[in-house]
């Protein structure tokens, strides 16, 4: 296959199959790997060079900077939590996994579509507010799900 322009098209941002809105410039997903350094006295122990590399998995940030959005749908991610509100922090010690209080996280493109299945809101929430438009900004961290699935091209899962 040829090297070849890729364009996604126009990215609806969904979560749990409801339309959180629209991006001012796309989606930016960054996919992050984990990895531990074995030492060994061949190499100096621990001062020096690993003798191997242990790869421990990986997560997905997916950065998206909405100029138009459904305040209903954004609320429980406002909140962090499914389920949640804007405004109302959840319970402390929540274990989002076993909890189930993460969202689907789905970018709808007109050409392809990523669905992340297990995604929340962890860094920062930026909204700005005055006379312009406002900017949502928020920054899901995706984890695999229990089937061991990070993402899949699939519209669900």
């Amino acid at each position: 296959m040829a090297a070849a322009i890729q364009v996604a098209g126009p990215v609806e941002v969904k979560v749990d199959s409801s339309t959180l809105g629209w991006t001012a410039n796309g989606v930016e997903a960054t996919a992050e790997a984990f990895f531990l350094n074995v030492p060994g006295d061949e190499n100096g122990g621990d001062d020096g060079p690993p003798i191997d590399v242990q790869y421990l998995g990986e997560i997905a940030r997916v950065r998206v900077e909405l100029t138009k959005w459904d305040e209903t749908v954004a609320s429980p991610v406002l909140s962090r939590l499914s389920a949640g509100s804007a405004g109302t922090p959840g319970t402390v010690g929540t274990l989002m996994f076993t909890a189930s209080k993460t969202f689907s996280l789905v970018l709808a493109g007109t050409i392809t579509t990523y669905t992340f299945p297990r995604a929340f809101a962890r860094n920062n929430i930026e909204v700005n507010r005055g006379s312009k438009f406002s900017r949502l900004i928020i920054e899901f961290e995706c984890h695999k799900n229990a089937d061991g699935l990070l993402y899949s091209s699939a519209a669900t899962v």
